[in-house]
């Protein structure tokens, strides 16, 4: 996870933003407060929970989930939970919940030994219509009617409600929209983005579409010569260089399949107008 992206990532979502996301989680709360850089790097040696909120009853971790739950997911949420408890700096507990879009709403009992059992709710969005979402949205837009809240994080939400690639489909499709939107609020844009950045972080494979993506949602582009070495590693600056190429190209081609604008791309993407368009003849888009 790049450094400038830690520090950013939901920082300045306000209590109003995080009330739809705790609405569509069946909580509330009339102050919350997000975790951010510290509480994210909880064990450098394990993965990172998604979103981990202050509330006033409670500390709570929240999982994005587009998968079933299974045994190995249990497994690595009770670190989570043992992780954060260790670490809080309140006296309220730590419960978890996973927004998943695999399967219903349920509560979810993982026995880690005789005496202790795990417990943890998984609040279902399997009926999420990602093209209803998305409609809904252009519609408003097209008549210049205002986008609440609400349609800004479910639009957000849509990726997950997707299968396999399509999830990467959609990624592109809902950044489209999200750069195109010229009165987000900079706590609708951190909330929003940050969904994005965590989904995009956990479900795209190939590590330097992901990077690079995750680099757009941040608003910057110059780590990508880091990711290029790293992908490309053999010692030969040609090597970085074409990684680093092939990186780009891809990353525009599927942003002008989404529809997005190549002027809008070129300065989303700190990218030559000249080179957008070349690779936009070239691919016949």
């Amino acid at each position: 996870m790049a450094e400038f992206q830690e520090d950013m990532l939901f920082k300045n979502v306000s209590d109003e933003d995080v009330s739809i996301l705790l609405e569509i989680l069946g909580k509330k709360s009339k102050r919350t407060k997000v975790w951010t850089k510290e509480l994210r790097h909880i064990d450098p040696t394990n993965s990172k929970p998604d979103l981990i909120l202050d509330l006033d009853e409670e500390n709570l971790i929240v999982e994005f989930q587009s998968t079933e739950v299974g045994n190995d997911f249990s497994r690595r949420a009770h670190s989570y939970v043992a992780l954060t408890d260790q670490h809080k700096k309140n006296d309220k507990e730590v419960n978890l919940s996973v927004l998943s879009t695999a399967e219903d709403s349920k509560i979810v009992e993982y026995r880690y030994n005789r005496l202790n059992v795990f417990k943890y709710e998984v609040h279902g969005l399997n009926n999420l219509d990602g093209e209803e979402i998305i409609n809904n949205v252009k519609t408003k837009l097209k008549y210049n009617e205002p986008l609440d809240g609400r349609d800004i994080i479910l639009l957000s939400l849509v990726p997950l409600s997707k299968k396999g690639k399509n999830i990467v489909e959609y990624i592109y499709r809902v950044i489209k929209i999200l750069f195109n939107l010229k009165n987000l609020t900079s706590s609708q844009k951190d909330l929003s983005f940050g969904i994005m950045w965590l989904t995009t972080d956990k479900f795209v494979v190939d590590s330097l579409e992901r990077n690079i993506i995750c680099d757009l949602l941040g608003g910057r582009m110059s780590l990508i010569h880091e990711y290029g070495e790293n992908k490309y590693r053999d010692g030969k600056d040609d090597g970085i260089e074409q990684g680093i190429e092939q990186g780009i190209e891809k990353i525009i081609v599927n942003l002008l399949k989404s529809g997005e604008d190549a002027r809008d791309i070129a300065k989303n993407a700190d990218v030559a107008l000249e080179k957008v368009l070349e690779i936009k003849n070239k691919n016949n888009l």
